[in-house]
């Protein structure tokens, strides 16, 4: 009866030692995922606040994301040589979404494998542009988003947190990095 019960014990903690050390690797690539999103965000903020610098308008704030600069741009955000994050890849992408005004979209997609487990976490980033739009409304029709990612955005966004666009170099001055960048709707896919 004893050797019965001793076998059983031992056999619960076996189990018990397997399901332990898959939370642990769970929660090991979930921090993973999750410090990857958050250095790319600290890179972003760094970067806003080299765009501010280098503003003075709408056009020449929203020319430091979007155009030529674009590609350099995602190459220095997604940069971390200096941190020792294993085992991590990262996708940026520029979503173009034009319902919104005044903001650029990133995607940020961050994904760990380690010991036979994947994990993929999405995350959104919203930078809003601080200066005022001049009379140069141009209308485009197209979209890149798909409906679920639009109707996303549309649910997770805050409307209009960030303060009223700047006029001088005073309110400039002002203003925050992060109070221009918000990360929202980070979920596992």
């Amino acid at each position: 009866m004893v050797n019965i019960i001793a076998i059983a014990c031992s056999a619960l903690i076996l189990s018990n030692n397997k399901y332990t050390k898959y939370n642990y690797e769970e929660a090991y690539i979930e921090e993973q995922c999750l410090s990857k999103i958050e250095l790319v965000y600290s890179n972003i903020l760094k970067e806003v606040e080299l765009a501010l610098e280098k503003s003075h308008d709408y056009d020449s704030f929203e020319s430091y994301f979007t155009e030529n600069n674009s590609y350099n741009f995602i190459n220095r955000i997604s940069n971390i040589s200096n941190v020792s994050l294993r085992d991590t890849q990262c996708s940026i992408q520029k979503i173009d979404y034009y319902n919104v005004e005044n903001t650029i979209y990133y995607r940020v997609l961050s994904k760990v494998e380690y010991n036979n487990f994947n994990k993929s976490i999405v995350a959104y980033i919203k930078i809003k542009n601080p200066f005022s739009k001049d009379s140069n409304n141009e209308q485009i029709d197209e979209n890149d988003l798909t409906v679920s990612e639009e109707s996303e955005i549309e649910q997770l966004t805050d409307k209009d947190n960030i303060s009223e666009n700047i006029n001088n170099q005073e309110d400039k001055k002002q203003l925050k990095p992060s109070d221009l960048v918000v990360v929202f709707g980070c979920k596992e896919v």
